[in-house]
């Protein structure tokens, strides 16, 4: 997954059209390690999204503009708007989301 590690690397992958999906870190979130499997998943059923991580402690603005306050804190963009999003190791809520929003092709 790539990671955002600026305001500028946030920016890069709000630019293309289609379904982003980011999450909010920190490198001590046991909640964040727990669910990394799952994310693997998504990224493997879904392979026209687009996944990146950003780490609240080291990307604040980012954080900040995202309203994240607890992690992991997955954010849902379509074609650079925010459409939804989850605080929390929620994965059943996170694959909601995702497949409510992917207009690509699912690999099962």
């Amino acid at each position: 997954m790539d990671q955002l590690k600026s305001r500028t690397d946030y920016s890069k992958a709000l630019m293309p059209d289609g379904l982003i999906v980011l999450e909010g870190v920190t490198t001590t979130c046991p909640n964040c390690k727990a669910i990394a499997p799952k994310i693997d998943e998504l990224m493997k059923k879904y392979p026209d999204a687009r996944f990146y991580q950003y780490n609240v402690d080291e990307a604040e603005d980012i954080a900040q503009e995202l309203g994240a306050r607890q992690v992991p804190s997955f954010s849902v963009f379509v074609d650079g708007m925010i459409v939804d999003g989850v605080t929390g190791a929620k994965p059943a809520e996170l694959e909601r989301m995702i497949g409510e929003n992917y207009g690509g092709k699912v690999v099962e």
